[in-house]
């Protein structure tokens, strides 16, 4: 950037004079933290929280389901990361995001689960749930609580243990590794120092069985098995109250989710990962169901922001709808472009009429979708109805997502948004329509499929983010962002597993 560009930049953030950060609901009532009727054993919303921050992002998340923003209205999707006292601005490019679920039960009643901001209140609480699909108010603020480890503390508790064999002392026990809630373990830990007392029966945190006696017990060489340098582990339901964020019906799900993170020199750097192992507790069949990653992105200044898609890589994408990013927490002039890889949704399987399984495929994402911060047909879900609409496919009064302008009110049904690059005029794209930058939210959704009782599925997404020098705005086009998404999806393909490559050759100079 030359000096004039800086100058021109700062006047232009000068003249602003403003710090335009991320926005929840636009004029929605403030969050409601408790709610005043609440009935006997149900659970207080979540509240612990926790950063990942091994590589060049310092990502928030909640035990609530809900991520990357701090409850109180700023976005915590930092990227790049910097280092708290350095005086430098931290600048974010998402500001929130969560899990949605949804589908119909066989006497026609929508039951789903999803999470925004909380401003209306909740449909996720921490904790998992016994085997009559219940939770109560004791298990839930125990496991108001995140688990955190780095690869190095595995590495180092290996090694002492093929040093030393086993047992180990609890005391050369990383206290990472002892309170992990695998199985049974009888030394985990909760929230506020609690006891868990596991079941020996229950599956929860994941863990390499080194004495091959399905329960957790580190003494005994057992760890962790998380993917990534550093990972983190958390369980959340959907039962633990009654669904206030959206006035569904609950499905009696426990999710547990993993987030990790690879610290390395190449694009690996600015990426995070996110694993959720979904369980069906409820007893009975829901059908038409869709999984859907909902997404927040705001890049710096939350106003001036476009979306798109890349269907054939099942990516998600953010990117600034004019040349600079404006306002002091924005970035500025050649602004980046964030995107969120929809790697693996739910299975789908195929059934004969005998009702037995006779296929199985894994679905991806089958649907890409925007709305605004705004309370009009595409703006932001208000009851039930409409969380399941942008689910399945449809605007808040019901038309479908149709092919052109800002896709509602066509003629033809489309479900992916906004698929070209904002530089071909001939494509459909925020910037070929003409559209006024925005606070923008997506949706990746993945269905429909059918989901029957004791059902797990595994949905599997990461965020991708580049910062091209060149380009930006309408003259941009995803080809930087394609090369994140490739090597993202590279790693997912190979099981998160980095190979490193080969070692420098041996070299020896002569003089000639």
């Amino acid at each position: 950037m030359t000096v004039i560009k800086k100058l021109l930049t700062v006047l232009v953030l000068l003249a602003l004079g403003q710090w335009a950060v991320a926005k929840e609901n636009i004029g929605q009532g403030g969050k409601r933290t408790q709610r005043t009727n609440k009935v006997a054993e149900s659970c207080q919303p979540a509240t612990a929280q926790i950063d990942i921050d091994i590589n060049n992002v310092r990502a928030r998340l909640f035990t609530g389901g809900d991520m990357w923003w701090d409850l109180t209205g700023n976005p915590k999707y930092e990227i790049p990361k910097v280092e708290p006292g350095s005086g430098e601005i931290a600048r974010h490019s998402i500001f929130a995001g969560a899990l949605w679920i949804g589908g119909i039960d066989a006497g026609g009643q929508l039951k789903l689960a999803a999470q925004t901001y909380r401003q209306t209140g909740n449909d996720f609480w921490p904790g998992p749930l016994d085997a009559n699909a219940t939770v109560d108010d004791i298990t839930c603020n125990a496991f108001d609580r995140h688990w955190k480890i780095n690869r190095s503390d595995i590495n180092d508790f290996i090694s002492y243990r093929e040093d030393n064999g086993v047992p180990i002392p609890l005391s050369q026990i990383p206290e990472s590794i002892l309170e992990w809630p695998g199985k049974g373990n009888p030394n985990a830990v909760g929230a506020k120092s609690t006891p868990l007392n596991l079941s020996p029966t229950k599956n929860l945190a994941p863990f390499v069985d080194f004495d091959g006696d399905d329960l957790y017990n580190p003494e005994n060489g057992d760890y962790p098995d998380v993917f990534g340098d550093q990972a983190i582990w958390w369980v959340y339901n959907d039962k633990g109250d009654l669904h206030t964020e959206t006035g569904a019906e609950a499905i009696g799900l426990e999710v547990q989710a993993l987030a990790f993170g690879f610290a390395t020199n190449d694009e690996v750097n600015d990426m995070t990962f996110y694993k959720y192992d979904v369980l069906n507790f409820s007893t009975s069949i829901l059908d038409s169901v869709y999984f859907g990653k909902w997404v927040d992105p705001d890049l710096g200044n939350y106003q001036d922001d476009f979306v798109g898609c890349d269907t054939s890589r099942d990516l998600g994408i953010c990117y600034n709808g004019d040349a600079i990013d404006e306002t002091a927490v924005g970035y500025g002039e050649d602004p980046p472009i964030v995107g969120v890889d929809f790697f693996q949704g739910p299975t789908k399987y195929e059934y004969n009429a005998q009702d037995q399984i006779i296929d199985s495929t894994t679905l991806g994402m089958s649907l890409f979708l925007y709305y605004n911060n705004d309370f009009s047909n595409i703006g932001n879900p208000e009851v039930a109805s409409h969380f399941y609409g942008y689910l399945t496919g449809s605007w808040k009064d019901g038309t479908p997502f149709t092919y052109g302008g800002n896709g509602y009110g066509g003629t033809q049904p489309f479900t992916y948004i906004f698929p070209d690059d904002p530089s071909n005029p001939n494509g459909w794209s925020e910037c070929a329509n003409n559209n006024t930058p925005f606070d923008r939210r997506f949706l990746q959704s993945s269905g429909p499929f059918r989901l029957d009782p004791g059902a797990r599925n595994e949905v599997i997404v990461g965020v991708v983010w580049i910062q091209p020098e060149s380009q930006v705005g309408c003259q941009a086009d995803f080809d930087a962002i394609r090369v994140a998404s490739d090597k993202a999806q590279a790693l997912f393909d190979n099981n998160f597993d980095i190979i490193d490559g080969p070692d420098a050759p041996d070299m020896a100079v002569r003089e000639l």
